[in-house]
């Protein structure tokens, strides 16, 4: 078959693509046989095309609702548990202090919580809040184990404000109340800013090691200086400036005559020039005694002479 290019008038072969032909278009050789190769293609539609197309239309439009929802998460979590990713155990080592329900809590672990998508960092922030623990570390173990290693605060002393008597660490946080006797061995600081000067007081008693030895107790006065409490129940009200020096001294008297043994109250320094003893109230009736039975014999000595 020949035809007639309307733009030449000329004739071309049968086989030329028609569309080339109204278009007037010159090809290339190699571009003609492309296109003939092209032509002689049989296309055949895939056996269930439109139900294969139908379910992935279905699960397009799944997708986009959950992403439109927002309900990412939650689906993933679905489909890894489902999976067998599910949290079955929790393995929690190193708490003494801690109980293994408020670290449960802290976890906030939803139903069927999956291992896979579950955030360790935002759950180690949360127990970490928990106020006797000072790290966690938290391991995920496949194929369903959470497990979280606690480190938890140290006592450092008790610290009493009122009637109130709480345990803390060395950095001055509430840990735990003191209600029961289990830390009644630990020294006791008293009043307001006591707790983030604890250090200070037992530094200070550790510049005289016999004096550090007996200490049951730190009261800080006014914010400005200490008194010091020792086992026996004698206090010593210690200077602002240098308390050291004082301490020092207080020992040096306890070795050579055993001041600290004696029937005395408290040792005063608060003058820097002087030192004053109170005696015990017993101890001071028997002075009294004493005293007045010194000036009685030295009046019979006056009148026998």
């Amino acid at each position: 078959m020949r035809q007639i290019s309307p733009r030449t008038g000329k004739e071309t072969a049968g086989d030329a693509p028609a569309t080339e032909m109204a278009a007037g278009l010159k090809l290339s050789p190699w571009l003609r046989r492309r296109i003939r190769a092209f032509s002689r293609v049989e296309w055949r539609v895939p056996r269930h095309a439109g139900l294969k197309g139908t379910a992935l239309l279905f699960a397009a439009t799944g997708i986009a609702g959950i992403i439109s929802a927002d309900r990412v998460d939650e689906t993933v979590t679905w489909l890894s548990s489902a999976s067998g990713l599910a949290i079955d155990s929790v393995r929690i080592t190193g708490q003494t202090e801690t109980s293994e329900i408020a670290v449960l809590n802290r976890l906030e672990l939803p139903p069927q919580a999956s291992l896979a998508t579950f955030d360790l960092a935002a759950a180690r922030e949360r127990v970490e809040t928990l106020p006797w623990v000072e790290n966690a570390t938290l391991r995920k173990i496949y194929p369903a184990t959470l497990k979280i290693t606690i480190d938890e605060r140290k006592p450092y002393v008790l610290w009493q404000r009122d009637q109130t008597v709480s345990v803390i660490d060395e950095s001055g946080r509430v840990i735990g109340d003191a209600s029961d006797d289990h830390y009644q061995n630990l020294i006791r600081v008293v009043g307001q800013g006591a707790d983030k000067r604890a250090g200070e007081a037992i530094a200070l008693a550790e510049t005289a090691s016999s004096i550090r030895s007996r200490l049951r107790a730190a009261v800080l006065i006014s914010e400005r200086r200490w008194n010091l409490m020792l086992d026996n129940g004698v206090t010593l009200m210690l200077p602002q400036d240098k308390p050291e020096a004082a301490l020092a001294l207080i020992a040096q008297l306890d070795a050579k005559d055993g001041l600290l043994s004696k029937d005395i109250v408290s040792i005063d320094f608060r003058l820097a020039d002087r030192m004053f003893v109170r005696m015990t109230p017993e101890a001071a009736a028997r002075r009294t005694v004493e005293i007045k039975e010194r000036e009685k014999l030295a009046k019979r000595k006056g009148a026998s002479t």
